[in-house]
């Protein structure tokens, strides 16, 4: 039984800040793209366009993409694990604000700010925390952290779908919201605070959560990186758009 026990003890901080990522792309990326459940049972009950409806949507595609650098800015100034707990707190309340809309312009507002909430807690503020805390199995980690979102999409759209069958689209709404801010939030909160008791430490911070030999020696660190355009350690925004990678990266999200 100990040996059994022995590897879930000594599991690294680091594995356990990707689980706390992934468990808020997971909250988020699945309740905002459960729209188009949502679509028809609108439709019905108030006579809106589909048109009208997805407009909503697209606006807040609209506000994600303005706001993504302000989210980028706020996780560099504040602490990342607070900007994303507070976004998921935003995106709870308007989904729960959702399931009590009466007029268009409600839909449109509140998903504008269901926008504004779910980029702050996105990669935009947590690949930050990734990033710092590895940098040999760098990629592992982040791809781990990122299938959040599509399992995210993959689960809740048809519980969705279910509650929406079962008990109508507004009941649909206060599932999502309840499970935002009662199981998402602090499920994060708890997974994701060894990082933030570690904040003061910036020496440990690049090492955290790191098996024994995946952090950066102190004494390579002035090694070349692993890829001659992609270097480990942080850079202003005027050096980033001076590499090919930041470039990549930016014509990646529009192809």
């Amino acid at each position: 039984m100990q040996r059994v026990l022995a590897p879930l003890t000594t599991i690294s901080p680091g594995w356990t800040i990707v689980a706390g990522v992934a468990f808020v792309l997971f909250g988020a990326a699945g309740s905002r793209f459960s729209f188009g459940v949502f679509l028809e049972p609108l439709t019905d009950e108030f006579s809106w366009s589909r048109g009208s409806i997805s407009g909503a949507l697209a606006a807040a595609g609209i506000a994600t993409g303005l706001f993504r650098p302000v989210a980028g800015w706020l996780a560099d100034r504040f602490d990342p694990v607070r900007v994303a707990l507070v976004g998921l707190v935003i995106g709870g309340a308007a989904l729960f604000g959702l399931s009590r809309i009466q007029a268009l312009w409600h839909l449109y507002a509140l998903f504008l700010v269901l926008g504004v909430g779910f980029t702050l807690a996105s990669p935009a503020t947590l690949t930050k925390l990734v990033t710092t805390a590895f940098t040999r199995r760098r990629g592992l980690a982040l791809s781990l952290a990122g299938s959040g979102s599509a399992i995210g999409e993959t689960a809740l759209v048809p519980v969705s779908a279910v509650v929406l069958t079962l008990a109508g689209w507004r009941s649909a709404y206060l599932v999502l919201a309840a499970l935002i801010l009662f199981l998402v939030t602090p499920v994060a909160f708890g997974l994701l605070r060894p990082r933030r008791s570690k904040q003061a430490q910036p020496e440990t911070d690049s090492t955290a959560g790191q098996q024994p030999g995946d952090g950066p020696d102190p004494a390579r660190r002035t090694a070349r990186s692993a890829c001659a355009w992609m270097p480990d350690e942080g850079l202003s925004l005027r050096a980033a758009v001076r590499t090919p990678i930041f470039w990549a990266l930016t014509a990646g999200f529009f192809t």
